[in-house]
């Protein structure tokens, strides 16, 4: 299995209402997929965070390129600031505060 993480922030406070529409969508895509066992988002401090555990990358991909993802990344240039998404091999769905540890070392790390 392959967990998937990551955080944006909005550039501006009132692009609010179309990210979130589109990350419904591309959460929507996500748990309708036979080969995501966990999508879901939330809030940390200040930012907006997904979660997800895919069967394999190859699922993953397919997912992050396709339909309603596709169109919100291709959205999120102009609506959000990328905050860094990292990718870790897991034998379960890990807990929000065991993604986000890992997630914060990871990204710590890069920064």
């Amino acid at each position: 299995m392959l967990a998937a993480i990551g955080g944006v922030s909005l550039k501006r406070w009132y692009y609010a209402p179309e990210f979130h529409w589109r990350a419904h969508k591309a959460l929507n895509q996500a748990r309708g997929d036979p080969l995501c066992l966990h999508a879901g988002v939330f809030s940390h401090q200040g930012l907006y965070f997904s979660l997800s555990v895919w069967h394999d990358s190859e699922a993953m991909l397919t997912f992050a390129y396709s339909g309603p993802h596709r169109q919100l990344m291709q959205a999120a240039e102009r609506l959000a600031d990328l905050n860094g998404f990292y990718h870790f091999p897991c034998l379960g769905v890990p807990s929000r505060d065991q993604a986000l540890q890992v997630w914060e070392l990871n990204y710590q790390a890069a920064g």
